[in-house]
């Protein structure tokens, strides 16, 4: 939570009822107030207590508590001589109430039944959890693509008249001239706006929108323009840089009523002080994105990614967390960022780490943009909202550099094909990628890596952690030859029939000698990408398709995995519905894998595979972290060879069965 503030023992904070004594009331800026109501076991009122402050309004608080905890302490911490050091050893039992019901009209609880049974640590982090202001993130969330969406209907109308315009902005997104297309360039320019507002005030001369293009305002557009000059010549190049040319392009009228739809939607989302902090343009971003088709860019739910981030960072072996030196030297890579979720699970999860340990997370972030997380994608527009995600964590923070890149993607002007993140099955350490002066593919941070094509050094072996969930599409679904498409995983951007051929066979040329087959998809060409460029002892950590565990056509990725890797962690979801993947849309069962590249002297505990079939996706960042927590404190699980009787189950609190499975056997295939 950064900073702040918990009192104890306070009357006078509930407004309305100045009598009511508080055990513990824990606030911080953009967050909502959390209430702890705590007693000694066996508790009996700790939980009504904490339901009675739902929904009540804090003295000097914008926001009422949305979130109470009601704690149980172990009796023997009644006799305990020093409470400080005995709240460091023993285990506390809580659970956590929300201001809000399910569709059965009960309370919102956590864990559903029963109690979580935690260190003072892991009550630290449930807290930090529980004050996200969940309902104005939702409303903030449906205000700004509301926003978007009418904004992009002006460039639907001008798009009508002026064609050439709305060419001209599809060119600077690397898309087609399409409403996907006009969506994403108001999402963009939304994006900074909100952006915009956050920072004023923290640097001379950065206006609020209502001095820049407020209704008084003779020009906006051209006073706007001129504003985001001088926040680029202070920082913040992947933010503003593309938006100011998207509107440069952009006649004075449509520019005009642009802007006027996206400011207002900016304050709104400004005076509920959420800001960028929740990845509100990520969410959005994804829910405007129509060529998923093709790109299978689907959107690693929040819950999932947080997941997945916090079972490969603890993984991560030999990091002293409280070292932030330590810490930059970290590199961390996502070849298939899209729009950045798994990115900013893991920089949450290190920062959350090293606030833990005693450290201040704000020291972290320039080392984190400039040398720390490495992300690629194909879409420009998705690497311009991973370098705006990420450096919307600590806005007020500069840097000189980031590491977020555009690849090659498709027919290049040299007649060559590209296919973006898997050039780099090639041997070659280097890869050359799109920075160039096109504004949509510009990355850094000050605009300095502008001038022309660079070669991005990602060497072999050179990743602590490589994180993905990759495309899962396979060329060899013709199931829309009619409209042009022949290889399914190269039809995105609308590319012919004779590109997307010249890149299927590119793909089979770089993967020969990899774990790449074309009935599995192209996931499982990014399984070798990922291991190329792991060191020894790096984690992988991927989503992939329910297929990857007993597939043929994934049988290599599962001989290297077997070969190469101990530690190896494999969750699903044992449901048939909606609920079986862990990313948003894609409508089949997948898996997450997590393993850490070994050496062949591993023990053979080590060398087993662990297999846990949860009963359901999580379904929210708490969630995420108790299934992770329960599996880090399970022990030994059920061998293959103890016989038929199933697996062991994982209880969440009050011994809840979170898993139908979790059982372990022998890396074979």
């Amino acid at each position: 939570m950064g900073v702040c503030r918990v009192r104890s023992e306070h009357t006078r904070l509930i407004i309305g009822h100045p009598a009511w004594q508080l055990d513990n009331l824990i606030t911080s800026a953009g967050r909502s107030p959390v209430a702890v109501e705590a007693e000694f076991m066996p508790a009996y009122s700790a939980e009504n207590e904490a339901a009675e402050r739902l929904g009540r309004r804090v003295v000097d608080e914008p926001r009422p508590i949305e979130a109470a905890i009601a704690l149980r302490y172990p009796t023997e911490l009644r006799s305990a001589a020093s409470l400080e050091a005995a709240l460091q050893e023993v285990s506390l039992s809580y659970c956590v109430l929300y201001d809000e019901v399910d569709k059965a009209g009960q309370r919102v609880r956590f864990p559903e039944t029963g109690w979580l049974d935690g260190s003072i640590e892991d009550l630290a982090d449930l807290i930090r959890l529980a004050a996200m202001p969940r309902r104005e993130v939702d409303r903030a969330a449906d205000s700004l693509q509301a926003g978007i969406e009418r904004a992009a209907s002006v460039l639907d109308q001008m798009s009508d008249k002026q064609r050439g315009i709305a060419a001209a902005i599809a060119d600077l997104l690397g898309m087609d001239n399409v409403p996907q297309t006009r969506r994403m360039a108001c999402a963009i320019i939304a994006n900074a706006l909100v952006f915009h507002e956050r920072i004023a005030g923290m640097h001379d001369g950065v206006q609020p929108l209502s001095l820049v293009c407020g209704p008084t305002v003779a020009n906006p557009p051209r006073a706007i323009l001129t504003a985001w000059e001088q926040i680029l010549a202070i920082n913040y190049f992947p933010i503003f840089a593309i938006a100011k040319d998207i509107l440069e392009q952009l006649p004075s009228r449509a520019a005009t009523e642009i802007l006027a739809t996206l400011r207002d939607t900016a304050q709104e989302i400004d005076a509920s002080g959420i800001g960028n902090a929740h990845n509100l343009t990520g969410r959005i971003f994804q829910r405007l994105i129509a060529d998923r088709k093709y790109l299978a860019t689907f959107y690693t739910r929040p819950a999932s990614a947080a997941l997945l981030a916090r079972l490969a960072v603890a993984k991560l072996s030999g990091v002293d967390w409280s070292d932030a030196e330590a810490i930059g030297k970290l590199r961390i890579a996502d070849f298939a960022c899209g729009t950045g979720a798994l990115l900013s699970a893991v920089y949450d999860q290190i920062a959350s780490r090293h606030e833990r340990a005693g450290g201040d997370p704000t020291t972290l972030h320039t080392a984190m943009i400039e040398d720390v997380l490495y992300g690629c994608d194909v879409m420009p527009s998705a690497v311009h909202i991973t370098s705006a995600t990420l450096a919307g964590t600590h806005p007020d923070i500069g840097y000189d550099q980031s590491r977020i890149y555009a690849l090659r993607y498709g027919r290049q002007p040299d007649g060559r094909v590209k296919i973006g993140s898997l050039e780099l099955l090639q041997s070659s350490a280097e890869l050359a990628t799109f920075n160039t002066s096109d504004p949509a593919l510009r990355t850094g941070s000050t605009g300095e890596e502008t001038a022309g094509q660079v070669n991005v050094e990602l060497p072999d072996e050179g990743f602590d952690l490589v994180i993905m969930n990759p495309p899962f599409t396979s060329n060899t679904k013709h199931y829309d030859a009619a409209g042009g498409v022949i290889n399914a995983a190269f039809a995105a951007y609308e590319s012919s029939k004779n590109d997307q051929e010249a890149m299927a066979s590119h793909l089979n040329t770089l993967a020969k000698g990899s774990t790449y087959h074309g009935h599995a998809g192209m996931a499982s060409a990014f399984v070798t990408v990922a291991h190329r460029k792991l060191k020894p002892g790096g984690v992988i950590a991927l989503v992939l398709p329910f297929t990857a565990i007993n597939g043929a056509s994934w049988r290599k990725c599962r001989s290297l995995l077997s070969a190469s890797y101990t530690e190896l962690s494999i969750l699903s979801i044992a449901t048939n519905d909606d609920q079986m993947s862990f990313s948003a849309d894609t409508g089949i069962a997948e898996c997450l894998v997590i393993a850490r590249k070994g050496a062949d002297a591993t023990p053979a505990i080590d060398r087993r595979a662990r297999f846990t079939s949860l009963r359901r996706r999580p379904q929210g960042i708490a969630d995420a972290n108790e299934i992770s927590r329960s599996l880090a404190a399970a022990g030994l699980a059920r061998r293959i060879e103890d016989g038929p009787y199933g697996g062991t189950p994982i209880a969440g609190g009050g011994g809840v069965n979170l898993s139908e499975k979790h059982w372990m056997r022998r890396q074979r295939v």
